[in-house]
């Protein structure tokens, strides 16, 4: 069945599978419609607690852009990154000038690398130590079985051209590690993602690097797309290490919140 999915889609298409999906859950009111909006729901009430009105966002993994709609609604200014086709033209004719969309891949330094295309294209990646990770237990169902090459820039450059943001967010599946290293600014608030059990030393990475930037930072943590946090007081980027390590730490993908302390 799985193969018959993919054999669809490289016919079809993933943007046009991802628009008549849309459209059916919205017709038929589907359980699926009603977890997006409630979800919707939970999102702009989290992201209201951390960001403002005319705050610089840049989403970098922005896929199909669920997180976008919620930083519009906020009424931020978005900085959208994403290197995939479909996922793009979804982007522009959904948003259209709302956004700034940047169509390249981010990285630790300006460079061409191949990218890793998933039939499921909010797994496709650029990190073969994330892939092989991942497809023995998590994602064994799915398949990245074509390459393309990719220019990719640093967040460093796009700084230099929108401003410092008031918000980072990084979702780019097991890369998040080679996004950071070509970050070198403080920044008041960065997430990345992060898979427990199988890429603990990554995680550690990303909160040493920004640390490094930042004399001061402090820690939370959310679980998948719960959209809260599991902390009641953020904790120190070693508080957060040690947490991470914790053998009672969930074995879940979720994103970790680091801010500057000012």
């Amino acid at each position: 069945m799985n193969k018959i999915k993919i054999f669809v889609k490289s016919i079809i298409g993933i943007y046009t599978i991802h628009i008549f999906k849309e459209k059916i859950h919205r017709i038929f009111k589907t359980k699926y419609y009603r977890e997006q909006i409630q979800f919707e729901k939970n999102s702009l009430n989290f992201y209201s607690q951390l960001i403002k009105e005319n705050d610089v966002v840049f989403d970098v993994g922005a896929n199909f852009g669920n997180r976008i709609k919620t930083f519009l609604a906020l009424k931020t200014k978005v900085v959208a990154i994403e290197p995939q086709s479909a996922c793009c033209k979804y982007l522009r004719n959904t948003f259209g000038n709302r956004i700034d969309l940047i169509e390249k891949a981010v990285g630790a330094k300006n460079e061409v690398k191949q990218m890793y295309i998933s039939n499921n294209s909010a797994i496709s990646s650029f990190s073969e130590d994330w892939i092989e990770s991942v497809k023995q237990d998590r994602y064994k169902d799915q398949e990245w079985n074509k390459g393309i090459m990719i220019e990719q820039i640093t967040l460093d450059s796009i700084i230099d051209k929108f401003g410092n943001p008031a918000f980072i967010k990084i979702d780019v599946e097991g890369y998040e590690s080679e996004v950071i290293k070509g970050l070198n600014k403080e920044t008041k608030l960065i997430s990345f993602e992060y898979t427990v059990p199988e890429q603990i030393a990554k995680a550690i990475e990303c909160i040493k690097h920004i640390k490094n930037i930042n004399k001061s930072v402090e820690c939370n943590y959310s679980l998948g797309e719960s959209m809260k946090f599991q902390l009641e007081n953020w904790t120190s980027d070693t508080g957060m290490i040690n947490l991470i390590q914790d053998e009672k730490f969930p074995t879940d993908v979720g994103d970790i919140y680091i801010r500057k302390i000012i």
